[in-house]
């Protein structure tokens, strides 16, 4: 091959990766969008107000969503199930706790900054930092903020603690969009402040032992694990394609549940 044919070829790939990266960041959930995937995400919302334990003290439940490795669409996901949860005359407020790449400001078509980094290093009040949705009057959001040199510190620290008591207090839901948890440990800073977690993987992209390590490290800091979502995957494939898949992800399944048994019986 051609230097130029080459150069030729990567400079396609690349503009094709940056047009499926543009449309990602812009999907919401709107009526364009197709039937199978609003229903996927309602009935991702039914299962989830099902499995949170119920609260006694009238205070709002605290999902805390994360992922393996970026690219995963947790973001997209944690996005829309705030939106889905929001059409159901929920109100929800979503936080983007990502202070190193966080990207739910890109979704609302805002700037980042001032945020949650902000406010949690004394620059800001809260009430400064939460913003209303274009896209539903029950949904609101916090940015991630001015990126911070310390965000696991940031995030662990007693105004952040504050910041999640308040919320509780005046909404049915809060959602916390984390970091990929292989790559940093912050969504342990405020696992123990979370009613449960969701991790996000993603279809023939996300590897069974990446899933597994995230489940351990949750599984150390105690946290209440909801389920997993595997994202990105088309249920209008050929029959036999997505039978070979079922097969697959439950052979994957009953080997992680196998070798968990297995660990504990040692």
């Amino acid at each position: 091959m051609s230097f130029f044919a080459k150069n030729t070829k990567e400079s396609k790939l690349r503009a094709l990766a940056k047009k499926k990266n543009s449309a990602r960041l812009e999907y919401l959930l709107t009526e364009n969008v197709s039937f199978e995937v609003t229903e996927s995400f309602r009935n991702f919302k039914s299962s989830l107000t099902v499995s949170m334990p119920k609260k006694q003290n009238g205070e709002g439940a605290v999902i805390l969503m994360t992922s393996a490795c970026p690219e995963d669409g947790k973001t997209t996901v944690s996005v829309n199930l705030s939106l889905m949860l929001a059409l159901s005359e929920a109100k929800v407020i979503i936080v983007d706790a990502d202070a190193r790449k966080g990207r739910v400001a890109r979704f609302f078509h805002k700037r980042s900054a001032p945020g949650l980094a902000d406010f949690l290093s004394g620059q800001v009040q809260v009430d400064e930092i939460i913003r209303k949705s274009s896209n539903n009057e029950n949904l609101s959001y916090i940015t991630c903020g001015t990126h911070s040199p310390r965000p696991y510190e940031l995030l662990e620290s007693d105004e952040m603690k504050f910041l999640v008591d308040k919320l509780k207090k005046e909404y049915d839901y809060v959602i916390i969009d984390t970091p990929p948890l292989l790559l940093v440990s912050d969504a342990l800073a405020i696992a123990s402040q979370a009613d449960g977690v969701v991790v996000v993987c993603r279809h023939e992209v996300s590897y069974l032992n990446d899933i597994a390590k995230v489940l351990d490290k949750l599984k150390f800091a105690k946290a209440n694990l909801l389920g997993v979502v595997i994202n990105d995957y088309d249920s209008r494939e050929k029959l036999s394609t997505r039978a070979d898949r079922y097969k697959y992800y439950s052979y994957c399944y009953d080997s992680t549940i196998e070798a968990e048994q297995k660990k504990e019986e040692s």
